[in-house]
């Protein structure tokens, strides 16, 4: 029963290191997103408020100015997409640790009543 207890509080200790990694992880990759929109809106911004507009109209498909806003718009849409595939991650991760706590409480309750009716 001791190696059972054991056993079973290794496996929440991992658990929790694991949550604490992808939570750190997530920390991390959240303000690499944010960074990463900042910048992108900000060279954004420095090109929509460009005078010469029917400059900007006339350029050719394959222009500087239109490479690097294609460049920017797909940063921001991959920090975007890193930050929803993390909240997926830790959501499913949330719901996880939930489960195997329930787990672990009825466990540990179904042990003491054991003991008791021993």
């Amino acid at each position: 029963m001791k190696c059972l207890d054991q056993q079973c509080e290794l496996r929440v200790q991992l658990l929790q290191d694991l949550q604490d990694f992808f939570r750190k992880k997530a920390e991390i990759e959240m303000d690499y997103s944010r960074n990463l929109e900042k910048l992108a809106e900000r060279f954004l911004a420095k090109t929509r408020s460009t005078k010469d507009q029917q400059f900007k109209k006339d350029q050719n498909v394959l222009s500087p100015v239109n490479c690097w806003n294609l460049l920017l718009n797909q940063s921001k849409e991959v920090g975007q997409q890193l930050q929803d595939d993390l909240m997926k991650v830790l959501n499913e991760l949330y719901s996880v640790m939930k489960t195997y706590h329930m787990y672990n409480a009825d466990s540990i309750s179904a042990q003491s009543k054991l003991k008791e009716a021993e």
